[in-house]
């Protein structure tokens, strides 16, 4: 048996116990190096899921040819937080120790062993992005001043900002934000654009109830706000030239990167027939149209259906209008779609269009990770006698392949 399938067999017998085992993950890791407690956030419930995670997700994929190079991403971003090989050395020995723990009798040395060569493979390849990503002189993070703020309908802010320095993206792509207000807390969202010569990177955020960042950025954010970025990530990117056709489907704020896509797409010579399918709540909820409406008048040739809930109408007849409509089309085969909105929708659509012939490799979906679920207020006492489950993999992770290069980007059904 090899290292990996012991390390996977160890994981499998403590997952009934996750929750526990991610507390004693973390309390080791900042009792054992105290200065990394400053690194996040106050309040940890959402950081108990995502770090843990994303740690386990490497083991789920660890026989896949994209992972070096997902992990290498990892360590580019990573550098953010100022983490030095050391703190690499000690998540490592706090990983071990929490499993250790809560294996018992079952643990032993060929299961430590293989342990610590599958996480020292990890964090080689993580060790190696933050390297080639300093000598390649890249910032560590950027700080970005707001320089206008839009907030639409009370649910959706467009906020635009100038990095202090050269901040290279690709249509698709998100970075990673954070609020003065809120240190340690980072959130992925989408770049709907670039405007302008002066560089104004441009962020639709949506508000999420109880959402820490997304409240931030909606009611705390005015021009001259200084903010966060992390460096450029995502690999869901614009079909690749030479596209004939391309639908793009959005809904709420997925329209951000599809946004961008579409100013790519329309900037090709010869430019690929383009059809926009999207969705919102209500038509007061197209918080971009005036943007879409001019693209219209400029490329006549763009063809555009806008999807939301009538008067009169009960909660889901819009959805249904739209997947008749999608369902009528005798194309798929021959197109390809870029797919953003939230993660249902995203993942009902993905299987509308497999059933209607879409090849799956014709499909790029929305990339960012899906926001961890909301849950209501617990006591302590509560959540010590019947702490929340917690997602060891994220449920996208079974069918989500990490790609390893742009050709292969299709396939990417990562979170946003």
């Amino acid at each position: 048996m090899g290292d990996i399938d012991v390390v996977r067999a160890s994981l499998a017998r403590v997952e009934r116990r996750a929750a526990h085992v991610v507390r004693y993950f973390y309390a080791h890791l900042f009792h054992g190096r105290p200065r990394l407690r400053a690194l996040f956030p106050a309040d940890m419930d959402d950081q108990y899921e995502r770090l843990f995670a994303a740690l386990v997700q490497v083991v789920d994929h660890f026989d896949h040819p994209g992972l070096t190079g997902h992990l290498e991403r990892l360590g580019r971003d990573h550098r953010k937080f100022g983490t030095t090989d050391a703190d690499y050395a000690a998540v490592g020995d706090s990983l071990i120790a929490a499993i250790r723990f809560h294996s018992g009798a079952l643990w032993d040395e060929d299961t430590e062993g293989a342990w610590q060569r599958v996480y020292g493979v990890a964090a080689t390849a993580m060790q190696n992005g933050a390297y080639r990503s300093e000598a390649a002189l890249e910032p560590a993070l950027w700080r970005a001043r707001v320089v206008s703020h839009r907030l639409l309908g009370g649910r959706t802010a467009v906020v635009q900002a100038v990095p202090d320095a050269p901040y290279h993206w690709l249509p698709g792509q998100y970075a990673t934000v954070t609020h003065p207000r809120l240190p340690g807390v980072w959130r992925p969202y989408s770049v709907a654009g670039r405007r302008g010569r002066e560089g104004v990177l441009e962020f639709h955020v949506g508000r999420v109830p109880g959402g820490l960042l997304s409240t931030a950025l909606c009611d705390a954010t005015a021009p001259g706000t200084l903010l966060q970025l992390g460096p450029a990530s995502g690999s869901a990117l614009a079909p690749p030239p030479g596209t004939p056709a391309v639908t793009l489907i959005a809904a709420g704020s997925g329209w951000a990167p599809v946004k961008a896509v579409l100013d790519e797409l329309l900037a090709r010579r010869p430019a690929p027939r383009v059809r926009i399918e999207i969705a919102a709540r209500t038509d007061q909820d197209f918080y971009d149209c005036a943007h879409l409406v001019g693209l219209l008048q400029a490329h006549p040739a763009l063809e555009v259906h806008w999807w939301y809930r009538q008067r009169g109408e009960g909660r889901v007849r819009a959805a249904e209008r739209l997947h008749r409509h999608l369902r009528a089309r005798q194309d798929w085969q021959t197109e390809s779609v870029y797919l953003s909105g939230p993660v249902m929708f995203v993942h009902e659509i993905a299987e509308l269009l497999g059933e209607c012939g879409l090849p799956h490799e014709s499909l790029v979906r929305d990339p960012l990770p899906s926001s961890v679920q909301p849950r209501g207020y617990a006591s302590h006492a509560q959540r010590l006698i019947d702490p929340p489950p917690v997602p060891w993999i994220d449920p996208d992770a079974r069918t989500r392949p990490l790609v390893h290069d742009r050709a292969s980007a299709h396939a990417e059904t990562l979170t946003a």
